[in-house]
Formats: structure tokens, sequence, C-alpha cells
């Protein structure tokens, strides 16, 4: 090999993060649990659970290489995230009835091991968006930027989104009522 080409490969390989060289695989389409409390409409229309995987993987891009899969994941080797969408508050009427919020749990696994784990939850403030579906998006794009940063330094029981606000919160009461 050239000398020049050499060098070229060594930077090239050395911008790549240890991250990144790992790919991670991730489903095209995340199930909702059964008590999800997700309703039909929600559901058909709202596409979050296809959305959601699609936002990690475009939000991750310079964190972690995601991968999305069609199918089961059980036979897929190497880094991969399972992910359920737990808990869906979204009355119908768009921010006339009020703020939404989705909790999506997730496993990653290597090799079948489990390797980190994590919850996460946003919510919308009331605001002007026309409807359901768009305020639903909003959240769900927020999911996958919380999930693909988590991918990146992934722990076990890690509680993301609006749950770390929520842990703050707590840790600011048993401060005060200590104090």
């Amino acid at each position: 090999m050239r000398p020049a080409a050499l060098l070229v490969t060594i930077v090239a390989v050395s911008w790549i993060s240890p991250a990144q060289a790992d790919t991670v695989t991730i489903a095209k389409s995340v199930p909702f649990a059964a008590d999800s409390g997700a309703s039909d409409n929600v559901k058909e229309e709202c596409e979050m659970q296809t959305r959601l995987p699609e936002y990690i993987r475009k939000e991750g891009k310079r964190k972690v290489d995601v991968e999305l899969a069609e199918g089961p994941l059980d036979d897929v080797a190497g880094k991969v995230l399972h992910l359920e969408i737990t808990n869906v508050f979204a009355p119908g009427g768009g921010a006339y009835s009020g703020s939404k919020s989705v909790i999506v749990a997730g496993e990653l696994k290597e090799d079948g091991a489990v390797i980190g784990s994590m919850t996460v939850r946003r919510h919308s403030l009331i605001g002007m968006m026309p409807g359901t579906c768009s305020i639903m998006k909003r959240i769900v794009k927020k999911l996958g930027e919380d999930i693909a940063t988590w991918l990146a330094a992934p722990t076990m029981d890690a509680e993301l989104g609006d749950l770390e606000d929520d842990e703050d919160d707590e840790d600011e009461s048993e401060e005060a009522q200590e104090g």
C-alpha cells in the first residue's frame, strides 16, 4: 500500500468513534404494550411505531450506527435494542384536550446478554399544534433523540427524557425536607 493511501486509511478509521464501530439493530416497527392505553385512532393514524425507529436512526447518525430490521429480532447477532411503547396518554382533540405523553421501555442486548436498559417519557406542553398526531409526532421525535443519545453510552435502568427531570425534582424535594 502506498504511504499516502495508508495515511488516509488511518485518518478515516481514527474518525470513527467506538460507538459508531458497533451497529445497533432495531425493529422497523415498535410494538405497543397490550395495556399501553393507546387508542385505535392513535395507533392507526399517528404512525408512532414506525416513526420512533426512524427518528432514533436519524438522530443517532453521529453517535451510533443504527440499522432497522423487519420481523422478530430474536436471532439477530450483535447489539439489538428491543423497544416497546408502554404508555400513551393522547386524548383526541389536539391541544384543546390537554397535554399528551408517551413512555417507551427498552432493553439493549449484545449476543443475547442484556447490557443496558432504559425507560423514557416525554410529554407535550399545551401548545398551538393543530391535532393529536402532530403533537405525538413531536413527542416521538424527542423520544428518538433521547434514545439515540443513550445508545452512545448505554447504562442499566436509565430514566430518560422527562423522567430525568422528575428524578432531579425528587432530589431537590428530599434536600428541602432534610434541610
